[in-house]
């Protein structure tokens, strides 16, 4: 029985010793990390802002050796199933491979087998001339997104953007804090201090649709400067985040359309032009539309042809095509609330009529058009408004003129034919 029991007992340690031996060896294999077959390698390629490139290809190197290489996904996201062991991940371009940036290549290994690469866009070509208060610059175009800037030291570094949608625009640097943007305003007026609160070294910038063109970028530019402090480099970024609060100019316009039928206009010979007399009595003067040739005569539909000066200057202001050219003949039109109704541009109605204006006098017969286009803008700029600061009626001394009646100041561009 003893014997029996030496067995059995001897059996159970060398049974405990080898169980021993092969837990040993299951943890020597557990901390050497050895991992046989095939790993996927994932590498996504994306800006500071985290949107992603489509279409870089990640050549995955192995000691100075590529392995296999493999295009990213529209995610942004390169994935390659290759043998387990340590990879370098670097970036190759189809072309424009000098207009990329990325600081370093991504390491991967069987522990770590996923991995991102921060790529952004960089300037290349020669910059624009732009004139600032400190003297000519070099300034270069930068897009929306994330473009990689070499610095210049010891002096304001500009750029350009021209956005081409409409929208709240956020400018910041991604890669320090030393250095400092800003927004110094249009290329035709660049300002000396940053013309917007830059708060965390980022600023934003409304862009209305009235500031964007119809065509390929925009018609505004704004300049960008940057102080390097210290940095020989930076990454500026733009995103659009958000849509921009909707003003009176991004409204479309209402187009006056003329009611008159219209055909060349030629003074009689030797005809003689009145002047009226705006400080004359309200009644003095009888204004009545002939329906037959739609033209206003004085004191009946037969009497003397009235006039108006729309190419011309009159003796109170310019004619309507000098104002044409200076900018335009329009009017807003607000509720008794105050908000916004419409705005009326009535400018190419004016252009049509200024088409058949007499050569010599620039003048053409009032029309019911005519007489409303006259009396709408003087009423909305204040014209005749004593208390208005475009009030028409002074001296050389710019003292309001005594006596002038605003009941019918609007005749201002006005005259007739004496018979």
């Amino acid at each position: 029985m003893k014997n029996i029991q030496k067995i059995i007992g001897f059996a159970l340690a060398v049974s405990m010793l080898a169980c021993s031996f092969v837990l040993s060896g299951c943890n020597n294999s557990d901390s050497e990390s050895s991992v046989i077959g095939d790993i996927t390698y994932t590498v996504t390629v994306k800006d500071s802002l985290g949107n992603v490139y489509s279409g870089v290809i990640v050549k995955f190197m192995q000691d100075g050796e590529q392995k296999a290489m493999q295009p990213c996904d529209e995610s942004g996201v390169a994935s390659k199933a290759l043998p387990a062991g340590n990879y370098t991940a670097e970036l190759a371009f189809t072309d424009n491979e000098n207009g990329f940036y990325y600081e370093k290549a991504a390491e991967l290994s069987a522990e770590s087998n996923s991995a991102e690469i921060v790529l952004s866009k960089k300037t290349i070509g020669e910059g624009t001339a732009l004139i600032t208060p400190a003297g000519e610059f070099e300034a270069f175009v930068v897009s929306e997104g994330c473009t990689f800037i070499e610095l210049e030291a010891d002096k304001r570094n500009y750029l350009l953007y021209a956005p081409s949608t409409a929208g709240n625009y956020r400018f910041s640097l991604a890669n320090n804090s030393s250095s400092a943007i800003g927004y110094y305003g249009a290329p035709h007026f660049v300002q000396e201090s940053s013309a917007t609160e830059v708060k965390d070294n980022s600023f934003t910038i409304s862009v209305s649709a009235s500031m964007i063109g119809s065509g390929e970028g925009g018609t505004s530019t704004y300049v960008l400067g940057i102080d390097a402090n210290g940095n020989e480099n930076c990454i500026i970024c733009i995103e659009r985040i958000g849509d921009p609060i909707r003003t009176i100019e991004d409204e479309p316009w209402t187009i006056y359309e003329k009611t008159a039928e219209l055909s060349e206009y030629t003074l009689p010979e030797n005809a003689v032009i009145g002047e009226f007399d705006l400080t004359a009595e309200t009644d003095a003067y009888s204004l009545v539309l002939n329906e037959n040739d739609g033209f206003y005569h004085l004191n009946d539909e037969n009497g003397p042809l009235v006039l108006v000066r729309l190419a011309e200057d009159c003796d109170y202001i310019a004619c309507f095509k000098t104002i044409l050219d200076r900018s335009g003949v329009s009017r807003y039109f607000f509720d008794d609330d105050g908000n916004f109704v419409k705005k009326v541009s009535y400018s190419e109605c004016l252009l049509e009529y200024i088409g058949y204006v007499d050569e010599a006098e620039g003048v053409y017969p009032l029309t019911e058009d005519l007489k409303h286009i006259i009396q709408q803008r003087g009423e909305y700029v204040g014209w005749w408004d004593a208390e208005s600061p475009n009030y028409l009626f002074k001296d050389d001394n710019g003292y309001n003129l005594p006596d002038i009646n605003n009941e019918i100041a609007w005749l201002l561009m006005c005259c007739y034919i004496e018979q």
